[in-house]
């Protein structure tokens, strides 16, 4: 046993000597060879200052986030700003290591205000603000009930991913900061993070009715802060123009065999003329005829890396599942699929 003993101490000695310490809970490693084939770590980290972030809303226990009991992830992305012109400017290309909001948010249990007459987590959400008052938020499925878990992170340290034909100066920053690396533009990097507060919705009043005979709803409003703007009705299925094959895993039941939804992209329906204030701040509240509710980020339906588009999908069955449903390819649970869907609610925090 002694002689097993040393020899994995010795073992640990030569990865130390390496710089290849194994990340105990993600699996990486926290440094990689120069001369290896990653294109991602031929640069130097530069390290950010931190700060006290808390933690606070519908929790049982609120409190500050104690960083020395998280190991660090690592993400790749690629920053763009707004500008006044309705395009974009090039900032950087970084790879960013730091705190997973998956792993900082986990042990904060959730205590839901409205837990008696909606248990769910589907309809959570994370309201994040710096030292300036400054805001962004993220639903709670997007940290969650994703298939790409540990994407938005607290940044502490960040490296420019720089192309070898080309001299670049990509400025990394001082101060720690939120990261989405699953956003296409940066309109919800934060910096210096100090709160995060967890809610769930309660801009309005959805009468929850679990013994609804008739689920069929043939239509749905579209209410943009507190107006109606549109509603969306059967002449929809002349334009269902998107297919997506799913693999339906639902929380409770586990596979749910429906293969294939079909329908008209989401985006159009609901865009909105503050675009860069919903992409920062925005969600949007998918409610069914019988009360059952989800909240999704405007950026996590409409400014994504990877351009995945959500859909109205038009069930085969209508009278068993109403004429619309929400599906978005990229959530993991089925339980984010509302059907019988009456509304659809967008708001800003």
């Amino acid at each position: 046993m002694k002689k097993i003993s040393l020899i994995l101490v010795g073992a640990a000695l030569m990865l130390s000597s390496c710089n290849l310490i194994p990340d105990a809970f993600s699996g990486a490693t926290k440094n990689y060879d120069a001369n290896g084939n990653s294109l991602y770590h031929r640069t130097d980290e530069t390290s950010l200052a931190t700060g006290n972030l808390f933690i606070e809303g519908e929790v049982k226990k609120p409190g500050e986030v104690k960083l020395k009991k998280y190991y660090k992830r690592e993400v790749f992305y690629k920053q763009a700003t707004p500008n006044d012109s309705g395009s974009y400017n090039f900032v950087g290309a970084y790879r960013c290591r730091g705190y997973s909001l998956f792993d900082i948010l986990n042990p904060f249990i959730v205590e839901k205000k409205n837990v008696e007459a909606f248990r769910p987590s589907t309809d959570l959400y994370l309201i994040i603000e710096n030292d300036k008052g400054d805001k962004v938020t993220f639903s709670w499925a997007e940290i969650f009930l994703t298939n790409t878990p540990h994407q938005v992170i607290i940044a502490t340290e960040m490296a420019p991913i720089k192309p070898y034909k080309k001299e670049v100066d990509y400025p990394t920053g001082k101060v720690w900061k939120i990261v989405a690396a699953n956003d296409l533009f940066a309109f919800r990097e934060l910096e210096n993070p100090t709160k995060i507060t967890i809610k769930s919705f309660d801009k309005k009043e959805y009468e929850i009715n679990r013994e609804l005979k008739n689920p069929f709803t043939p239509t749905v409003n579209v209410v943009i802060a507190d107006k109606l703007v549109s509603t969306i009705d059967s002449t929809y299925n002349q334009k269902a123009n998107v297919e997506y094959k799913s693999i339906f895993y639902g929380m409770g039941m586990g596979y749910h065999a429906s293969p294939t939804f079909k329908g008209v992209e989401l985006m159009p329906i609901v865009d909105n003329d503050e675009a860069q204030s919903c992409m920062q701040k925005g969600l949007v509240c998918f409610a069914g005829l019988d009360g059952y509710r989800v909240i999704y980020s405007y950026s996590e339906l409409f400014n994504r890396v990877d351009q995945v588009k959500p859909i109205l999908a038009i069930p085969d069955k209508y009278s068993e599942s109403g004429y619309f449903r929400i599906y978005h390819p990229n959530s993991f649970y089925a339980d984010m699929s509302v059907k019988a869907l009456s509304e659809i609610y967008l708001f800003e925090e």
